[in-house]
């Protein structure tokens, strides 16, 4: 362990090149980022490093334009816009090097390569008066745990990785010869979910089941990528995907398929929806695999819902009602096989209180707070009409013999309407409190002043009626 340990804090410590590969860069990039003034707006550190060339400063925004309100998160990305008054000329042997860090007593560790303005103007080609503008997109990984991120930049020498290499540098703004360029608050509440977690946003607007997902919420829902097959299954015919919000009374989910041939004979209630075209969804509210509730709807707007005491190994309790509200569009014919069809979408609420099935006392809160977390999968079946196994897909993989699949269902995490899973101090819905894209210098911490803080943010149709059974 102490061996691993020196190792990690030996490769933090190492500036390493971007690597022998360079592209090409336009003649016209390189004169639109080489200025005569500085631009409005930088955060001024003004360091000098070594009487060669000054790092006056930068300012940061969203890659991808988005609102610097809200902290950023890991996985996203910022532009950092450097800029470099050069009073000397600088030999060869020196280059820019740039490294992210997280917090004292984190890993958290990135080191960047080279930009395209590095690559096209490296420094030995820079001349005095000039003023460099380097644009540097980073984008933080999406492991990043540390509560903040800190870029430091600096010039080192070619081939050269310890802190003696780097050109002297000095000054409130300065540790180990690197300048501290920036730190950036890191909302982790919003950090991508582990593998087979879904981050569920809060809505307060409301859902109208009509099949449509017209309703400006289903924009901020949470969305699963395609449904993937279940192992050992037949290929559905055409893919499924699939949208979830929730508010204080529901558990809503839309769930659209694509189907040449969309098909189910079944039009009453309780019937054997699952061997024909359907959406199945399973919940195990308190995660403990015992006690859960399987739900369907059909391309006819046809529902089941059965309460499963323990297991399946025991049968469903098929006469408990979960009272939840239905419509489904499709685009074709829900009950004539072998035509030519286009899919069909279904629009569920599903009372929050249907998770418990017969089990009141069962151990989840209702309504649910932020962060609070419940196990689900959603399943949709596909039936040819000239007979064979059915296609089966879902949001979270599942087996091929067992549909149920209670060990792999989704953990779904109940967040705020901004996608925050961290609960505000009353627990309820509320969002993560508001950042400022460029603060004052922080106070020194250990005889490091941290200079300014950018905190920028993270960030379907067809018939059918509404039904309540």
């Amino acid at each position: 362990m102490t061996r691993i340990l020196c190792l990690m804090m030996l490769i933090g410590c190492v500036d390493r090149g971007p690597g022998p590969e360079r592209k090409k860069i336009e003649p016209r990039y390189i004169r639109e980022n080489t200025l005569t003034a500085l631009p409005d707006g930088i955060q001024r550190l003004d360091v000098d490093l070594g009487g060669k060339v000054v790092y006056v400063g930068n300012k940061v925004t969203y890659a991808d334009n988005k609102d610097p309100k809200t902290p950023l998160a890991p996985g996203q990305t910022i532009r950092v816009f450097h800029y470099w008054q050069v009073k000397q000329p600088i030999d060869r042997t020196w280059r820019v090097f740039a490294f992210v860090r997280g917090a004292q007593n984190t890993a958290d560790f990135m080191n960047l390569g080279a930009t395209d303005m590095e690559i096209g103007l490296p420094p030995h080609k820079w001349k005095p008066g000039q003023i460099i503008q380097d644009v540097q997109d980073i984008t933080l990984r999406p492991d990043w745990r540390s509560p903040t991120a800190t870029l430091y930049v600096g010039l080192v020498e070619e081939h050269k990785h310890q802190i003696g290499d780097r050109m002297a540098a000095s000054g409130p703004y300065v540790i180990d010869r690197a300048v501290v360029a920036r730190t950036i608050d890191v909302d982790l509440s919003k950090a991508p979910p582990p593998q087979g977690t879904v981050y569920v946003p809060h809505t307060s607007g409301g859902v109208t089941v009509d099949g449509t997902a017209v309703d400006p919420t289903w924009a901020t829902a949470a969305t699963s990528p395609d449904f993937v097959n279940a192992d050992g299954s037949p290929d559905p015919n055409g893919k499924a995907s699939a949208r979830m919000t929730w508010d204080e009374q529901n558990l809503y989910l839309f769930v659209q398929v694509t189907d040449t041939d969309v098909f189910s004979p079944y039009k009453k209630h309780d019937e054997p929806l699952w061997k024909a075209d359907c959406v199945e969804i399973f919940i195990d509210a308190d995660g403990n695999r015992s006690g859960y509730v399987e739900l369907q709807v059909n391309p006819n707007n046809v529902t089941f819902d059965s309460y499963f005491a323990t297991t399946r190994a025991q049968p469903g309790d098929e006469k408990w009602d979960s009272a939840m509200q239905t419509a489904v569009k499709v685009r074709g014919t829900a009950d004539q096989g072998g035509d030519a069809d286009q899919g069909w979408d279904v629009e569920i609420a599903i009372p929050l209180a249907a998770v418990k099935g017969r089990n009141d006392a069962m151990g989840v809160r209702l309504p649910p707070q932020v962060g609070d977390k419940w196990r689900l999968n959603v399943v949709r079946v596909d039936t040819k009409s000239g007979g064979g196994g059915p296609g089966v897909a879902s949001w979270n993989r599942i087996s091929y013999s067992d549909f149920h699949g209670l060990d792999r269902m989704l953990t779904v995490v109940f967040a705020d309407r901004n996608g925050s899973i961290s609960p505000s101090a009353d627990g309820s819905a509320a969002p993560p409190p508001a950042g400022s894209a460029v603060q004052p210098p922080r106070p020194a911490i250990e005889g490091v002043i941290q200079p300014g803080v950018m905190a920028p943010p993270p960030k379907p149709q067809g018939s059918g009626s509404a039904k309540t059974p």
